[in-house]
């Protein structure tokens, strides 16, 4: 029990260096930011502390980006605010129906988008709640409380970015080369339970270690780490600008590991079907090029190599035994296949890895594309949490506009906060928990302050000795993930109680008042996102699959890049509200089974028109592409029609070897069977997601020539 104890509160007691680290850029962010904020004499100083505590991250580049957003979403709320106040200044209802019903649109844009164009709809938001509350006391001083606000956040915005660069110059760019290190050696890890033949687990396997069989638990943590490469590459030249150089090639090479990941998916859930009857030596050529991946990814040039001579020892045994080709299995040339896909795919990988290790760019120009985070992601679960929010402010509004308590200004900002910053969440009812204990840590803390510790200070300095250390607290909490929410929650909230200003320190009933109103607008929130709308963590685990299968509903047409990013981006957001237990293992495998499917249906669709089959070949495909369309266009299928197609798909993948095989050029035989192996993978993906839906039995499955390799 001590122990257990221990570790979780090793955060505090036993920070990393990277921790530390960002726990001092906050407070000298916060120290700095008032200090700023007191020589120039800005209304509220208090604000500055807040929008530094809103804004501060790890990373600094990222800080940079969401610093920009910040400043526009600002504007934009001063703007909107203006216009509000000047069409409904007469009337406090009419004005709380218009606050609520902008708030509500900026929540409905900030659920639907991702990361920071989200973060700008967030803040046009909430701000528009802060200065419309705030100057409808006054209308005639709208102008100057929006200008005051835009001043405080800019100031925030700079200096926080200032602080965080000038302190931590580098770190993105050295987080996400651990980051492509760390992939790197995982996907070198995860060779070795490819090659292992499923039956030699229970001797091979270590305790707790996941059955080969089911190999989507590994898998999704080997994704996991490829594709956070994308989300920190994106901000690395913003607080080194030496890595723009750079980034055009690193974004080639995090597609390229992801494109690696997916083929060994794809390969590694065919291959569990089947037993010890596979010809596993073409990927055991490999070995020794895996292994030293695993062990150290920087070694590039014995890397290059060894990927080198795997390709050359599979190509040349296949080429040797040229005679056995139409007798070999369609199992045997999906792994032959497959390995030379896979030694090639790491040796372009290296080689990318070692131009970035040596910093020889690509050129400065990097060319600009909509950002894959940025495409909309559900507009059902946009519109559910729009409701849930409208509903919440509608009743503090209602609150508000009726009585006349300061206490209630500080309500609605709360509200307007805690509803656009839950609609970036997946658990919006655990975000309003998180909420709640934030503010009541931040408010035993703000009590000490503002009645044993303020009444001494008289001083900057004095005020900074009592204000840090909860800073460097609650800064030490937001750097760790569980309770991230939960220290910048605390932050926020005990800026707003201490109320560190010019000549201003609340009393203890303007304390309690203050209190009293985060937490109704906590509990208000608690209760619209519980009531309104309920939806269970099974029937959001559906819907989300069902977006993912919309995916391949839309065709085989678009950029890989884009469809692969987006399909592991839905899976990586599925576990969060997935039931626990079996729901959740069968839940990752059918989001597996949706972006191998798609995947190899774009290579089978490229592929199969290179190689040029006869023309009912050609019409197979183009059948079987679009039946596999149609089978996902309208929800879930039926187990049996989704066994249905992939014993079609399967039958046309041997139609097609049988075919590819009798071409000639060489080239043109490679593709054809390339096309071969990527229709049996397709059928190997339906068969995953049949078996991943309702338990259904397996047995009746019959992949490749079951007969010759078994």
């Amino acid at each position: 029990m001590y122990n257990t104890q221990m570790s979780r509160l090793a955060w505090l007691f036993a920070p990393s260096a990277e921790n530390v680290s960002f726990a001092i850029r906050c407070c000298v962010s916060i120290a700095l930011a008032l200090y700023l904020a007191f020589r120039l004499q800005l209304d509220n100083a208090y604000w500055v502390f807040i929008n530094v505590a809103i804004l501060i991250q790890p990373l600094p580049g990222f800080l940079v980006v969401r610093g920009f957003a910040r400043l526009l979403g600002t504007f934009v709320a001063g703007a909107v605010s203006i216009a509000l106040i000047a069409a409904f200044a007469q009337s406090y209802m009419l004005f709380s129906v218009a606050l609520v019903g902008w708030v509500s649109l900026m929540v409905f844009c900030a659920s639907l988008f991702r990361n920071n164009l989200s973060y700008g709809f967030v803040l046009a938001g909430y701000v528009t709640m802060i200065v419309g509350v705030r100057a409808m006391s006054d209308p005639a001083t709208v102008f100057s409380v929006a200008v005051a606000r835009t001043a405080e956040t800019a100031l925030a915005a700079v200096v926080a970015a200032f602080v965080s660069v000038l302190l931590a110059p580098g770190t993105t760019a050295r987080k996400y080369l651990a980051a492509r290190v760390a992939a790197l050696r995982a996907i070198g890890t995860q060779f070795g339970r490819l090659k292992r033949d499923p039956d030699e687990a229970p001797a091979a396997a270590g305790a707790g270690e996941d059955d080969p069989r089911s190999p989507h638990p590994d898998l999704h943590r080997l994704v996991e780490t490829t594709l956070s490469l994308e989300q920190t590459r994106r901000y690395a030249r913003y607080d080194e600008p030496r890595f723009a150089e750079h980034d055009r090639l690193a974004r080639r090479l995090d597609y390229e590991l992801l494109a690696l990941v997916s083929a060994m998916a794809s390969l590694q859930v065919y291959l569990a079907k089947f037993g010890q009857g596979v010809d596993r030596r073409p990927l055991q050529a490999l070995d020794e090029a895996a292994d030293l991946m695993a062990r150290d990814p920087d070694d590039t040039g014995a890397l290059r190599r060894a990927f080198g001579q795997a390709y050359t020892r599979i190509l040349e045994t296949a080429r040797a035994d040229r005679a056995n080709d139409r007798r070999r299995s369609l199992v045997d040339w999906v792994v032959i296949s497959r390995a030379l896909d896979l030694a090639s795919r790491m040796r372009a990988a290296v080689v990318k890895h070692e131009m970035l290790l040596t910093e020889r760019g690509a050129g400065r120009r990097t060319r600009r594309s909509r950002p894959e985070f940025a495409v909309p992601v559900s507009v059902r679960e946009s519109l559910r949490t729009t409701a849930r929010a409208a509903v919440a402010m509608g009743i503090g509004a209602a609150i508000w506009a009726t009585h006349a308590e300061p206490a209630l200004n500080g309500m609605m900002v709360l509200m307007a906060v805690l509803t656009t910053l839950f609609a970036l969440g997946d658990n919006p009812v655990g975000g309003a928990r998180g909420f709640g204990v934030g503010a009541a840590c931040a408010g035993v803390a703000a009590f000490v302050v503002n009645f044993v510790l303020l009444p001494a200070v008289n001083g900057y300095v004095m005020l900074m000795v009592v204000l840090l250390p909860f800073v460097f607290v609650a800064a030490l909490a937001m750097a760790t993930p569980r309770l991230a929410l939960v220290g910048r929650i605390s932050l926020v909230t005990f800026g707003l109680l201490v109320h560190p200003d010019n000549n201003a320190r609340q009393d203890f009933v303007s304390f309690a008042e203050a209190l009293i109103g985060a937490e109704l607008a906590v509990f208000l929130a608690l209760a619209a996102f519980t009531l309104i709308l309920p939806v269970s963590s099974r029937g959001l685990l559906r819907e989300r699959l069902a977006g993912m299968f919309g995916e391949l509903a839309r065709g085989f047409t678009g950029s890989r890049e884009r469809f692969e990013t987006r399909v592991y981006d839905r899976l990586l957001r599925l576990p969060v509200a997935a039931d626990r237990g079996e729901t959740h293992v069968s839940a990752r495998q059918a989001a597996f089974a949706a972006v191998n499917m798609g995947l190899e249906a774009r290579s089978l669709r490229v592929l199969a028109a290179r190689a040029g089959f006869d023309e009912p070949t050609r019409a197979g495909v183009r059948t079987a592409l679009a039946e596999l369309e149609r089978l996902f266009a309208h929800g879930y299928p039926a187990v049996e029609r989704v066994f249905e197609v992939q014993a079609k798909t399967n039958a046309l993948a041997r139609r097609m070897l049988d075919e590819a095989v009798t071409f000639t050029p060489r080239r043109r035989m490679r593709h054809g069977v390339r096309a071969a192996v990527a229709a049996e993978l397709v059928a190997a993906a339906l068969a995953d997601y049949g078996l991943a839906r309702e338990n259904a039995d397996g047995t009746a499955i019959r992949l490749g020539e079951a007969d010759v390799v078994s």
